[in-house]
């Protein structure tokens, strides 16, 4: 990799050491002229060049499906993860009794809309944590013949943990149960692949990893997978007459499509096609080698500064997270200070949470723990 050149492409470099990529991640330059470009067309042109964006948006699904191992068809673009989790979770034929596996230390986005099923008799089957860690056999024992879904983040929010997808992938099939993801954590960071994996669904927001702009979300449903989720939403370009507006034929896009309830957000979705495509062209495994080297940086040397770990670093257990804290100290005293010296961390559940990503530089981070020794 060129680093040079990879940094000269974000400017945030010239004004932070920017520490914070697990909430929302600045944009680089080509990123940017995407979304100026397609907003500069649409100022001088309107809707004179439609076509053009319906292309656009037909060679994003290709982008962003290539980089987690997804087909086009596959692809949904939704708002956010949120909205994703909410179509499939709206979308199941529940029966009183039914239940879902999931983690007690999930982000919300990925519990209230299972919790929001409870006035339809769903049961949630909670899985705990323990020493940052959620064990496939401890969901494994949340559940039973009455599983419909087990949800799991790609990667913990908190804790940074990298979870053993296709392990709970095998409890989904051995219990005849659906397979659902939020990858917000886990997808422009980590090698992934939706089919290899078994995945049925998998939600994320482009403003994170991707490091795509706000509002502007994938939704991967699986082509196996896509009849045993309803269209809970009903919106003109759900179906498959959607350039007939006086037909009102209810039939469904025969893709992800069918999660699509009206007009995108193509400005969005050029910022994340930009965004998604300077990750590939750097190849994603050496992006995440470059992240994890990173962060085995963070984590050998805050031990030796009497900060303890909460991040499991196990050999597939690691990500793009590193979350710490010490006893005695002010965690929101320790984020002031990093903000005084122009780092932006962020502190989570009484911890500092550091999130680097493949731009950042080894200098940044030993400029990071400079800060924390002092």
């Amino acid at each position: 990799m060129n680093f040079d050149a990879i940094r000269n492409d974000f400017p945030i470099v010239q004004n932070w050491v920017y520490m914070n990529h697990a909430a929302v991640a600045p944009l680089s330059l080509t990123a940017a002229e995407a979304i100026c470009s397609l907003t500069q067309d649409v100022a001088e042109h309107s809707m004179a060049h439609f076509e053009d964006w319906n292309a656009l948006v037909n060679e994003a699904r290709q982008s962003v499906g290539g980089c987690i191992g997804a087909r086009p068809a596959e692809i949904a673009f939704l708002k956010n993860t949120s909205d994703g989790i909410i179509a499939v979770a709206e979308g199941i034929d529940w029966r009183p009794g039914d239940n879902v596996v999931v983690a007690s230390c999930e982000f919300p986005a990925n519990v209230y809309p299972w919790l929001n099923l409870e006035s339809k008799g769903v049961e949630i089957h909670w899985v705990k944590e323990s020493q940052g860690r959620l064990r496939p056999e401890d969901y494994e024992s949340a559940m039973d013949n009455r599983t419909r879904v087990l949800t799991a983040s790609a990667v913990q929010f908190h804790s940074g943990f990298h979870s053993n997808l296709g392990a709970l992938a095998e409890l989904c099939w051995r219990f005849g149960s659906l397979f659902v993801v939020d990858g917000i954590q886990s997808v422009g960071a980590l090698p992934i692949d939706v089919h290899a994996m078994g995945i049925d669904f998998l939600a994320a927001d482009g403003h994170k990893w991707m490091m795509g702009p706000e509002g502007c979300a994938l939704l991967y449903c699986s082509e196996n997978a896509m009849n045993a989720v309803g269209v809970a939403a009903l919106g003109w370009a759900n179906v498959s007459s959607d350039r007939d507006f006086f037909s009102y034929d209810r039939t469904m896009h025969n893709d992800a499509r069918r999660f699509e309830t009206g007009t995108l957000n193509t400005i969005g979705i050029a910022g994340l096609k930009a965004a998604v495509d300077l990750l590939s062209r750097h190849d994603m495994q050496l992006v995440s080698n470059r992240i994890l080297h990173l962060t085995d940086i963070l984590c050998e040397n805050l031990p030796r500064l009497g900060f303890r770990l909460y991040t499991p670093r196990g050999r597939n257990e690691k990500s793009g997270i590193v979350t710490f804290t010490r006893e005695g100290l002010d965690m929101a005293h320790i984020e002031k200070h990093l903000l005084e010296r122009r780092i932006i961390a962020t502190v989570r559940h009484g911890s500092v949470r550091l999130s680097p990503h493949f731009y950042n530089s080894e200098g940044e981070i030993e400029e990071v723990l400079a800060a924390l020794s002092s």
